[in-house]
């Protein structure tokens, strides 16, 4: 694949083309990175020049001409080029080109056309596979089908901000205009994984409304929010026809309609700044699609100059995530976009998102920052942290809205592809299983938006102890408090199955499994550069339940070699082993890679063991884990109970015990778990506190 300009449409069949047969292939995408001669088209780098500017071009030359210049100085004696269009607002019949030893700040000149040399984005650590590559199986096939057949798939047939959304010719989905690309973000990847046609067509449906009512400037979607919020909603739609796009390669309409688009936002962006607006406190998001279009299907100049702008003009999240800047304690007023819970879980990434760009090693340095500042003074035992609107603390009863769930899953997948730390994955899985599922009904027919780690009722109350939420916040409906959660809680299964697997960016042919849930691949995936293939694959496993993962694939390589699969072995899980056939079981070092070679018919088996450990955490309290998973309590009503009055006095208190004689402790006995609740007295006012304990045999004597 050669430097293609996309900005020529007569290039879109070969690149639809070649792009296709690289969703299929594990190959490295392409870059340019002697820059691209076509330059941006009315953008300009003023100051900066060379000694000597300009240089009068021949009457015919082109932008290119300039360029090539550039080029034949070379770094870093020439680092940036404009040319000047002839007989234009004053210029002369002769094109003019400046040659420049920095890179300065870009402005808006119809009259100029500007470039880059010796730019590019660094490649990731690891790649996801195309939508629709990795298919859930087993239990985590049928929490997928629930999904579909529970508010997912059926959001189009009666949610009116879904159904009657602006963005299809309706009247709702106003203000931000976000609920319509929130739900596609999700369901996008929902309907191409589950393979079901139903799904599929409905995806269509929208798709194409979507792209046959762009406007002619390239605008997507409503056009009536005169400031910085103007961009926001097209985030989401973009990750949604990028999805689809990788799922629907054959859909020739996608790739112009998104160059169009974007280059429609990067003039508007010139007049109509992010400013302090959900976009500018967004704006990764749109860089993780410019990212991807620069990757594998458009080397375009003002693609990596609008990722500029965005970064620049956009929210500082790495000056927020230091200890001078970032709240330390629950946030009352002033309550900012800073402060709120979900632009910080999708600023979790925004550094990760933007070191492909700017190689600069402090900007990785950022990203394990704000993962230690965020569990250290919002941490949640579920792996997210607390933000009932805006940071809330470590209190357990303090809530976390859904959005915020399914954005910090999210940020931590893209860390771990671009980082390669197996913490982040670990983290991505650890939200998965315990934040995810705890605020959505078993059915998936009704959320919370608040889920707090300490929820002892699920009701409309005036009297709460979140702050920046309504009453009904920790209801389970369809859309309590706000319904941004109903359309966007879609994307957290369906991005966790897109990031099970991924592919190595380096030049070894490896497949890396970087959570564990049971899938297979929709497709044999190869690896041109070494002529090696993976010809099936399936992960069985009742993980994070379970202790056992068996993967069976059938590789095929040159040399013997076959492909290497990368293993990634949970921090917690000391004693791990894995066996290939049958091999003697290895030992695995925890939070770490485990390489073994697939050759073959090859059969993987993990063993974890899952021992029950503690946590301590607000207010010297306990988090009990069984691997990943957080030990929660069903509670039900006891039919009876009793008062031990206990002979110990704890600090000018009486200790009592409450045991509960029915279902509700007798339950729990078949599984090692005791629930109690140890109240203490005090002495002088005959107040009693109580609180409820959560012990498992393994860690006491009932005799003692």
């Amino acid at each position: 694949l050669t430097c293609t300009h996309a900005s020529n449409m007569e290039h879109f069949p070969l690149l639809v083309l070649v792009t296709t047969l690289l969703l299929f292939a594990a190959s490295a995408p392409a870059s340019c990175s002697s820059g691209w001669s076509d330059g941006d088209d009315s953008v300009d780098r003023p100051n900066g020049d060379l000694p000597g500017m300009p240089i009068t071009l021949g009457d015919k030359d082109l932008p290119s001409s300039c360029a090539k210049l550039c080029a034949e100085r070379g770094a870093p004696n020439c680092v940036a080029w404009a040319y000047v269009k002839p007989n234009c607002s004053g210029s002369g019949p002769s094109p003019l080109c400046y040659l420049k030893q920095t890179v300065t700040s870009q402005v808006l000149n119809q009259c100029r056309v500007s470039g880059l040399m010796n730019v590019n984005l660094l490649p990731p650590k690891f790649r996801p596979l195309p939508v629709g590559s990795v298919q859930p199986t087993g239990w985590l096939g049928a929490q997928l089908r629930l999904q579909a057949d529970g508010l997912s798939g059926h959001l189009p047939l009666f949610w009116g901000d879904v159904m009657d959304s602006v963005w299809v010719g309706g009247s709702a989905d106003v203000g931000l205009h976000e609920r319509t690309p929130y739900w596609l973000n999700g369901f996008v990847p929902l309907a191409y994984q589950l393979g079901d046609p139903k799904l599929i067509s409905k995806v269509q449906e929208y798709v194409s409304y979507i792209l046959e009512h762009q406007a002619q400037d390239g605008w997507l979607g409503p056009e009536d929010i005169s400031d910085g919020n103007a961009y926001w909603s097209k985030y989401p739609l973009l990750m949604s026809l990028r999805q689809y796009y990788e799922a629907n390669s054959s859909d020739t309409r996608v790739l112009p309609a998104m160059l169009k688009f974007l280059k429609a936002a990067q003039t508007k962006l010139f007049t109509v700044p992010l400013g302090n607006s959900w976009s500018g406190a967004r704006w990764q998001d749109l860089v993780l699609t410019i990212h991807w279009l620069l990757d594998y299907h458009a080397d375009e100049q003002f693609l990596w100059d609008l990722a500029e702008t965005l970064h620049d003009t956009g929210f500082d999240w790495k000056k927020w995530f230091t200890n001078a800047s970032f709240p330390k304690v629950p946030v009352t007023d002033p309550a900012t976009l800073y402060t709120h819970g979900v632009n910080n879980g999708q600023a979790i990434k925004s550094e990760g998102v933007w070191y492909r760009q700017s190689h600069n090693s402090t900007d990785v340095d950022s990203c394990y920052k704000r993962m230690q500042l965020l569990d250290q003074y919002h941490g949640q035992a579920s792996g997210v942290f607390a933000c009932d609107e805006h940071l809330a603390g470590t209190m357990p009863s303090r809530g976390t809205e859904l959005c915020t769930v399914v954005e910090t899953m999210y940020s931590y997948e893209m860390l771990f592809s671009v980082i390669g730390d197996p913490k982040f994955a670990e983290r991505a899985e650890k939200v998965c299983y315990n934040a995810l599922p705890a605020t959505i009904t078993p059915d998936m027919w009704a959320h919370q938006y608040l889920q707090q780690s300490n929820g002892v009722n699920s009701m409309v109350s005036d009297d709460h102890v979140w702050t920046h939420d309504g009453p009904d916040s920790t209801l389970f409906g369809l859309a309590p408090n706000y319904g941004c959660c109903t359309a966007n809680f879609n994307q957290g299964w369906p991005k966790f199955v897109q990031h099970v697997l991924m592919t190595s960016s380096a030049s070894a042919p490896d497949l890396v499994v970087s959570m564990y849930a049971p899938v297979s691949m929709a497709h044999p995936l190869s690896f041109p550069s070494s002529g090696a293939k993976v010809s099936s694959f399936e992960m069985a496993t009742e993980y994070p339940f379970g202790e056992e993962v068996v993967i069976s694939a059938v590789c095929e390589g040159v040399g013997g070699r076959g492909v290497g699969l990368q293993l990634r072995i949970p921090s917690w899980a000391v004693g791990a082993t894995v066996q290939v056939n049958s091999s003697t079981p290895q030992s695995t070092v925890p939070g770490t890679f485990h390489a073994v070679q697939c050759q073959y018919s090859t059969v993987v088996k993990l063993n974890f063991p899952m021992s029950v450990r503690v946590e301590r955490r607000y207010n010297n309290s306990i988090s009990v884990f069984r691997g990943y998973v957080h030990a929660n309590i069903h509670t039900t009503a006891p039919k009876c109970g009793r008062i031990i009055v206990l002979n110990t006095i704890v600090q000018g208190c009486t200790a009592l015990l409450l045991i509960s004689e029915g279902n509700f402790l007798t339950a729990n006995k078949h599984t090692g778990w005791y629930v109690f609740v140890l109240g203490l007295q005090n002495q002088q006012t005959h107040t009693i506190t109580n609180m409820l304990y959560v012990v498992h045999a393994d860690l006491f004597s009932m005799d003692s």
